[in-house]
């Protein structure tokens, strides 16, 4: 053994180079079975997650469409229900001016029936005193004829004539 520090021999060199080819071996085979399997397992895993994460955003932005198209018939849906609602507030309005109408005429007949009646009641009521008052002179003028009548007798009987008409009083 010389005087290097590093002197080695034919079998270290030996052992190093066959540990070294075993190593190279090892790398290949593990390459071959553990490594590229592995390498292609993440792989298609990554692969699964990114079509995963597609398809998420696909039905995200399929969502989203269906969200603005439901909005949208929402807002149609309400504009037609406003639409609906003041057609019935105009209907409404239309047929309550015309119950009004209804109701005017139809005072307004009865108030022309109720002074037509009054007047024909007047009319009546008229006749009749003009009957009575009639009956009344002509009571009056026979209990004249009957007796010679003074003057008292003539007011006794003007006071019995108008006691008999009773409280009747003119209404022009």
């Amino acid at each position: 053994m010389g005087g290097s520090l590093l002197s080695f021999d034919k079998q270290f060199l030996f052992s190093l180079i066959i540990q070294l080819i075993n190593t190279l071996i090892l790398f290949f085979v593990l390459g071959k079975l553990l490594f590229k399997p592995l390498t292609n397992f993440m792989e298609k895993r990554s692969e699964r997650i990114k079509e995963q994460i597609d398809f998420a955003k696909s039905e995200e932005e399929k969502a989203l469409k269906l969200k603005e198209e439901y909005e949208a018939k929402l807002q149609k849906i309400q504009e037609e229900a406003d639409a609906i609602l003041k057609e019935a507030r105009e209907k409404a309005l239309r047929k309550e001016d015309s119950i009004i109408e209804e109701a005017r005429k139809e005072s307004e007949i009865i108030r022309n029936r109720a002074l037509a009646d009054i007047e024909r009641e007047k009319a009546k009521v008229q006749d009749e005193m003009k009957k009575e008052i009639i009956e009344i002179a002509s009571l009056i003028a026979e209990k004249f004829v009957a007796e010679s009548i003074d003057e008292q007798k003539q007011k006794a009987l003007i006071d019995e004539a108008i006691s008999k008409m009773g409280d009747v009083s003119w209404n022009n």
